[in-house]
Parts: structure tokens; sequence; C-alpha cells
């Protein structure tokens, strides 16, 4: 007996039971992973879809979306910055430091401003003289008194660019300011009494009156100072001494100040009220009022050859003032708010 093919048992024409097959069934995946299945098709992953007109902007590879608002504050950084470092020097001038320029010689050597060189460019500090008075042998720099008119402040122009660089130049200190502001050196101060000269041609001070006792002054740091010389009569001046005043008793609140040029500062001897000093010598026109007083130098900070603090003279270390070879606390001040500034500035610069 024969046996015929049994249909049933070929495996091409017997569907897999409990595996349905359909046309949308997908293709085998190939080794190489490159590609991705679809309905009906594949899609290579390489290649790019189309893009349509509404498709969003592209995000960046952190996967954060840029942030508009961050990139109109990056534009608006710079300026801020400026406007806030121009406030904070117009603090700073207003009620710590503020920066003076030197236009005349009244001061030289100390302070130079001679014709034909570089003014130096000093800074004041303000906050000195709210705790305590002014102190002989302390460089100042004062609002003139009406009648002291050595030297008249800057007109500011009408043009108005003009005036607000010769503003700004005035904030910085490049240029004199409007109102006459003198620097001298204190030399007595309320309650004391002085004169020149002693046999030395010396100026003394008396803490107890004209009556003394008198202690002469040792002052290298004069530059050219006025003409004198010795008479053998008390009280009476040489023909040619022009240095010779006095003797002078301060009012309480008030200072006797004098340049260091003597012979080219019209200071209280030039104000005694006869020009060049006397026994006639008026104590308040002389003098100058501890309210007037914007505050005291305490260093050359231009041109970088002369940098420098200004102390005390040790002439005045039994006056009130610190003795020899001691550093006021005034340039430290500012030598520590210069130094906070600047490693401010450092770190704003790492953190960006």
């Amino acid at each position: 007996m024969g046996h015929g093919a049994d249909e049933s048992s070929d495996p091409a024409a017997e569907p897999r039971r409990g595996v349905p097959v359909t046309d949308a069934e997908p293709a085998a995946v190939p080794a190489t992973g490159n590609t991705v299945p679809a309905t009906g098709s594949t899609v290579p992953v390489d290649s790019k879809p189309p893009v349509s007109a509404d498709a969003k902007p592209p995000v960046p590879a952190a996967g954060k979306p840029v942030d508009r608002r961050r990139s109109r504050w990056a534009k608006l950084e710079l300026p801020l910055l400026i406007a806030v470092a121009i406030a904070i020097a117009i603090v700073l001038k207003t009620f710590v430091v503020q920066p003076f320029y030197i236009p005349s010689q009244s001061m030289e050597q100390t302070l130079h401003g001679c014709p034909g060189c570089s003014g130096d460019r000093i800074l004041v500090f303000k906050p000195v003289y709210h705790v305590r008075d002014p102190h002989p042998g302390d460089v100042v720099v004062f609002r003139a008194p009406h009648d002291w008119d050595e030297l008249a402040g800057v007109q500011l122009s009408t043009n108005p660019v003009a005036r607000a660089v010769q503003q700004f130049g005035q904030l910085v200190g490049v240029v004199p300011p409007s109102e006459k502001d003198l620097v001298k050196r204190v030399i007595a101060v309320g309650g004391q009494t002085v004169r020149c000269c002693d046999e030395n041609g010396n100026v003394q001070i008396s803490d107890h009156g004209a009556a003394g006792p008198w202690r002469s002054l040792n002052e290298p740091y004069i530059y050219e100072n006025s003409s004198w010389s010795a008479t053998n009569n008390p009280g009476q001046r040489s023909p040619d001494d022009t240095r010779s005043f006095g003797p002078v008793t301060v009012p309480a609140g008030r200072l006797w100040v004098m340049g260091d040029h003597r012979n080219d500062s019209a200071d209280s001897r030039y104000h005694c009220g006869d020009g060049v000093g006397g026994k006639s010598c008026d104590p308040m026109s002389s003098t100058v009022g501890n309210d007037d007083v914007i505050g005291k130098a305490v260093v050359i900070a231009w041109p970088p050859s002369r940098w420098r603090t200004l102390g005390t003279p040790s002439t005045f270390g039994s006056l009130a003032a610190p003795g020899p070879g001691a550093l006021p606390a005034e340039p430290a001040a500012v030598a520590l708010l210069f130094a906070g500034g600047l490693g401010g500035w450092r770190r704003r610069r790492r953190r960006r």
C-alpha cells in the first residue's frame, strides 16, 4: 500500500500555531543596529527627517533651552557695573577719601605743584576729624576763608559736555575744585601761642601764652624759607626780615597754618592783617576754623614715582602728634580700603 503526501505535515504550508502572521509584521533588525523599526518600513538612523516651518529652535547640548532674559542681562551687566562703580566713588569721595590736585607751589617740596612739573594728586582722609581735632604737624586740606584768595577755584564751562568732563575730573582729582580748597601744614591749634623767631630763626610754640616757656620747631621740610636776620633789639625786626611774626594766641576751635614753601605761601602769617605778620596780627583773620577742614592729607597717590604716605614730623611729637617713625592710622585705613576693593574685584573676576 502506498503512502500519499500529508499536507498538514509540510512545515512550509502549515502556519505556526499561536503566532499570527500579518502583512505589518516588521522585518528583522540587522545586527549593526543602524536602523529603527517603523510601520511597514525601515528608516536609517543617520538620515535627517524633514524640518517643518513651525519646528522649535534646537536645544543646546546641555539639554536646557536658551534663556533670553539671561542674554539681555549680559548686555546690561557692564553699564550697570560702571554705574555702580561711579556711585561707590561718589560715596567714598563724599564721606571717606577724596582725591585733590595740587596746583600751586606753596607746599614744595613736600607736595609738588611747581611750574613746569606735574602736580601731585593726594588722597585726603575725611573721617579722622570726626573723632578728633587736627594736630600740629598734620597736612590738611581746608575751605579757604572768604578773604583768602591765594587760589581761585576753577570756573566750570557753560558747555554741557565740557562741564560734565570738568566735573568728572574733579570727582577723580585731576581737575582743581570749583571752590577754594587749600592745603597747608598745621603749626599751632586753639589755645597755643605761636611766634617767630628764636635766635636761629625758628618758629616757636607755647602752651602757656606769650609768657612761655617756648619750644622751637626743627622744620627740615621747609623749602626756601623767608628772609630773616637776627637783631639785637628784642621785639624789633630788621628791614629785610619777612619771617618774624607774633606772638599770636590761636583762638579755640581754630588753626594756625603755614606752607612748607615759606617764601611763596599766602598762609596765616600772610593774613595777619599787615601782610607780613607782626605784633598787630589779627588772630581771627589769620587762622582757619576747624569746621572748615575737609580732611587730612595721607597719601601722594600720583604720580607713581612720588607715592608715599604723609606722616607727622618728629618735631611735633610732644604737641599731641604721633612720635618719630610712627605710621598714622589714616594711611593704613586707606590702604585697607584699597586692598579690600581690589580683592573684591579679583574674586568677581574668578567667579566670571
